[in-house]
């Protein structure tokens, strides 16, 4: 066993206390590891030197899974090496295989505290003020000290949407790294972000309404009319029931194609977890035969 001071080597009497309560201190890595396992010889002098570096950020918690497969399979590790990371006293993370330092960095450093953390408090408290100018300026400059940093990024991104910034906030997405693209919290933002660029703001939307209740089939005012209203949030679902309505009428037109390239955007802005997404995915299976 290492003598780092931040690894141990942890048993299923004594993981309560040293995960599952010192993740409430600071995040835990949990290596589920065995001896006979390559990979896992791999993996240990990448997390022995990051323990180092961090400097106590976050600890390293090891599991022989041949003297505790009870732990292992509890966790349900099917494979070696697992790492699993807790924070708070639950698992809000994990990967599998030996992943590269830079990897095995960005898992890290999305759960670690950082200098960042605290800017991110303030702009949000700006932004709950009425002042996004000021949160984005904040973040701005923060995102100058600290370019790689994910979660600041996407804040700053999140408030530039809510300024109307969608360009600016594209940009902030772009050097978003590969490994990340295929997140969820970053889809989301990048199909906000798609849903803001595509708007047209110089719409006059209550001709676009009077138009929509004199024709109804008229499915160019009615797309416009929608792509306004997903703008904004109180009204995404009236958005949405206009294009489901649009695909109806349009039978594979067009103008339906578009709604329903915009609609699958809009249910991967809101996320997997919004019951509406299940909702409305039905009624578009439905709407399509």
């Amino acid at each position: 066993m290492s003598d780092n001071p931040f690894i141990s080597a942890v048993t299923a009497d004594t993981f309560a206390t040293e995960v599952i309560e010192a993740s409430k201190t600071s995040p835990v890595l949990v290596d589920f590891w065995a001896d006979w396992c390559g990979p896992c010889k791999m993996l240990m002098p990448i997390l022995d030197k990051l323990a180092r570096e961090y400097d106590g950020k976050f600890q390293v918690a090891k599991v022989d899974t041949e003297s505790e497969r009870e732990l292992a399979t509890t966790y349900g590790v099917r494979s070696l090496p697992t790492v699993k990371v807790f924070r708070d006293g639950v698992e809000v993370d994990e990967f599998m295989g030996a992943l590269p330092e830079s990897g095995v960095r960005e898992v890290i450093d999305r759960h670690v505290s950082r200098p960042a953390d605290n800017q991110i408090a303030s702009a949000a408290s700006l932004a709950d003020n009425g002042d996004l100018l000021g949160a984005i300026s904040l973040l701005s400059e923060t995102l100058l000290t600290d370019p790689d940093y994910l979660r600041l990024r996407l804040a700053l991104a999140t408030h530039q949407i809510a300024a109307g910034k969608a360009t600016a906030a594209a940009e902030v997405l772009r050097d978003i790294p590969l490994t990340s693209i295929q997140e969820p919290e970053v889809k989301q933002l990048r199909a906000r972000v798609e849903l803001a660029l595509n708007a047209d703001s110089t719409l006059d939307v209550e001709s676009l309404r009077k138009t929509v209740e004199k024709s109804p089939d008229d499915l160019q005012a009615r797309i416009a009319l929608a792509h306004h209203m997903m703008q904004h949030p109180d009204q995404i679902d009236e958005a949405i029931i206009q294009f489901l309505e649009i695909i109806r009428q349009g039978r594979g037109n067009e103008f339906a194609q578009q709604a329903r390239s915009t609609l699958v955007q809009i249910f991967e802005s809101l996320g997997a977890q919004d019951e509406r997404v299940r909702r409305y995915r039905r009624e578009l299976a439905q709407a399509l035969h």
